[in-house]
């Protein structure tokens, strides 16, 4: 198991502007092509409160050249999300495909604000790949491409927010 921490500073009016675009289906659409990805929704259910969406995940990258003969499969993922309004807080778990069950990100993604006009995003949680030998190097790779991913996407929506006038 390896933890990870990300922070990032959107200016936006509040937490409930940065999650408006957070489930804006043009703006998901847009990260998608940012990150080079389709998903595919399986299930959005709002329940006042709460609100549960299941997704399937395909990015168009392969694995890398040094993984594929020890790992068979592509990089496709199950995202199953719950939003907790009231906190500004969603929870992630996220499954990879590609390791028949034996990998997984656990994550929350919280959202406060810091001062008027700014809002903070922590991202944490840990990776675990329960391989042998190489576990502690694939949940290493799959941190440094979250890294990578999460700043794209913040980009992103802080580029949407802007475009909205949420900010």
């Amino acid at each position: 198991m390896t933890p990870f921490h990300f922070e990032y500073l959107f200016r936006a009016r509040d937490p409930d502007a940065v999650f408006a675009v957070y489930f804006d289906p043009e703006h998901q659409a847009e990260q998608d092509r940012r990150v080079e990805a389709r998903r595919e929704t399986l299930e959005d259910v709002d329940e006042g409160d709460v609100r549960r969406r299941t997704a399937r995940v395909y990015p168009h990258r392969q694995l890398p050249v040094v993984i594929r003969p020890l790992i068979k499969g592509d990089l496709s993922y199950d995202e199953s999300i719950v939003w907790h309004k009231r906190d500004h807080r969603i929870e992630f778990d996220i499954r990879p495909r590609l390791l028949d069950g034996k990998a997984q990100i656990k994550a929350t993604y919280r959202l406060s604000q810091t001062k008027p006009g700014q809002v903070h995003r922590v991202y944490d949680g840990q990776v675990t790949v329960q391989v042998r030998l190489i576990g502690g190097r694939v949940e290493k790779a799959i941190i440094e491409d979250l890294e990578r991913s999460l700043t794209v996407t913040a980009g992103c929506t802080q580029e949407y927010l802007d475009r909205r006038g949420l900010t």
